[in-house]
């Protein structure tokens, strides 16, 4: 039994990630038939140019830095912590819930939040997300403690064969498809699609409980020496449905244990074995576990460090993470004239953005092009709200999806950026990379047109993939580093006229794809 509960969890996990390890049409393919089983898990959602040391030890310690009492280790005690739930026993695990907006309503089955919203994440993960955020003492103060959390649902046991999501065809959902995704996820389901609503699954590709959850802090260190200073922590935990029930823990579950996971620390070295009691390491792509938070990181801002005398140092703060906005360009909603259209929830994603707002540093620094300017993420969320021009206090009531940064707009719109630079901003930027840009140091977050040149990495992360995918490089992590991305981007070159990998190397003065890999075969 203990065998079989291994091939289902791995199975689950595969197939509940949309993406797994199917190549799709006119993709690269990056995975050279003699890699290492270690290469080919550490392509993607792996830190570019090193491998970092992080193994259960590791894990281990971020929750012992962050959570030195153990006192969030299941989600519902870390709910509590959050003041979403009053007490554990006003959680139901399953079911649609009932969403107060009113501080301090609490009562079974009620979640109290500031903001909730359900989207399918379409820009690098694939999931459905069932997302709150609350803040104290309120979001709109000075400096606020910040809890989000989101609930991760999966999409691809709803294709029909119209985009074969998940199945080897295309990696965007149909609207149908997001529309069924969405309606199932906002009932919380457990089971099988078409199955009782009570029983765990049995068949993985029918699976349509959520995969995991996935808890955030923008707080001060646990033990109360800095108050004011608040930084980002970040709790996953696993929801794990079997015949004794449902647990929701930082702990993996028993049909993990024994599966292989890769040793960052001895990439030529064999694989570690996940034991039982380590902390859960998320499987976000299909090609691999990988530990917690490193794997999270890569999006989220910030890296992973060196335990210093087996300890998380620094408390467990992490220079540079933070919490991701709601960008509607990369999300896809109900359909409209549904409950959770794009319309009916364009207030409660605003709510959401001026709170991630409040981790991001806004002002003016100079980066290394010398010029002097808010982060990215902080220009492109003012932005999105901005009634009018120069207005900095976001009066506008609608997400304007087709903001520009003013260090990418040409001269007809006030700019000094080179031609061809907003359509690239829009039609690759945008989709394929900012959202994890974002959150990178301000050298890294392409807020300028400047700025995305002078990465001289660039070309070769993105573009080399397809020059070598007849012989791939075993070693290369290529960009977008997340797989789905990856493919999406490339399946963009059938949309975008010209396509996006062309408009990459024109923009750096080669003649489009063919251009660049004739001169770095």
């Amino acid at each position: 039994m203990k065998n079989s509960a291994q091939k289902f969890w791995l199975a689950l996990i595969c197939l509940l990630v949309p993406v797994c390890l199917m190549a799709q049409a006119g993709v690269p393919n990056v995975f050279n038939p003699n890699e290492t089983e270690f290469q080919h898990e550490t392509h993607f959602l792996t830190f570019i140019g090193s491998y970092i040391p992080e193994s259960a030890t590791s894990a281990t310690a971020y929750y012992q830095a962050i959570d030195p009492t153990g006192s969030k280790a299941t989600f519902t005690k870390w709910l509590v912590n959050a003041g979403f739930i009053a007490n554990e026993s006003q959680w139901h695990p399953s079911g649609r819930q009932i969403i107060s907006y009113t501080p301090g309503a609490y009562g079974d089955n009620v979640i109290v939040a500031d903001s909730h919203v359900i989207v399918l994440n379409a820009a690098d993960l694939g999931f459905v997300r069932n997302q709150y955020i609350r803040c104290k003492p309120s979001c709109t103060a000075l400096n606020p403690i910040i809890y989000t959390y989101l609930e991760n649902y999966p999409v691809a046991p709803f294709a029909t064969g119209g985009s074969g999501f998940g199945s080897g065809g295309s990696s965007f959902p149909t609207q149908a498809e997001a529309d069924a995704a969405i309606a199932s996820a906002i009932n919380r389901p457990l089971g099988e699609l078409g199955g009782d609503g009570v029983s765990p699954c049995q068949d993985p590709t029918k699976c349509i409980e959520r995969i995991a959850d996935v808890a955030f802090e923008w707080a001060p260190a646990a033990d109360g020496s800095s108050p004011k200073s608040k930084f980002g922590q970040l709790y996953a935990y696993i929801f794990s449905h079997d015949a004794n029930g449902i647990a929701e823990t930082i702990t993996v579950p028993q049909g993990l244990v024994g599966k292989s996971i890769p040793d960052f620390a001895n990439p030529n070295g064999p694989f570690l074995t996940i034991n039982a009691g380590d902390p859960f390491p998320p499987n976000l792509d299909g090609l691999g576990f990988k530990q917690h938070p490193g794997v999270c990181l890569v999006c989220h801002g910030g890296k992973p460090t060196n335990l210093v005398s087996g300890v998380y140092p620094r408390k467990g703060k992490i220079d540079g993470f933070r919490l991701l906005p709601l960008d509607n360009r990369n999300l896809m909603f109900e359909s409209t004239g549904n409950e959770f259209s794009l319309a009916n929830q364009e207030a409660q994603i605003k709510k959401y953005n001026q709170t991630v707002l409040q981790t991001v540093p806004v002002l003016p620094q100079r980066d290394d092009d010398g010029t002097i300017r808010p982060a990215h993420l902080a220009e492109v969320i003012r932005g999105w709200y901005a009634g009018f021009s120069g207005d900095l206090m976001m009066s506008g009531a609608t997400q304007n999806d087709d903001f520009i940064p003013s260090g990418w707009r040409e001269p007809a719109h006030k700019g000094t950026a080179p031609a061809g630079s907003e359509q690239l901003y829009l039609q690759v930027v945008a989709p394929s990379c900012r959202s994890c840009h974002f959150n990178r140091e301000l050298s890294l977050d392409f807020g300028t047109a400047a700025n995305f040149k002078q990465e001289s990495d660039l070309l070769q992360l993105v573009l080399l993939p397809y020059c070598q995918q007849n012989n791939p490089d075993p070693r290369k992590r290529p960009m977008p580093l997340a797989h789905l991305t990856f493919q999406r981007l490339w399946e963009s070159n059938n949309t975008n006229s010209p396509s996006s990998a062309d408009q990459i190397a024109n923009y750096f003065g080669f003649k489009g794809l063919a251009g660049y890999c004739g001169s770095h075969p």
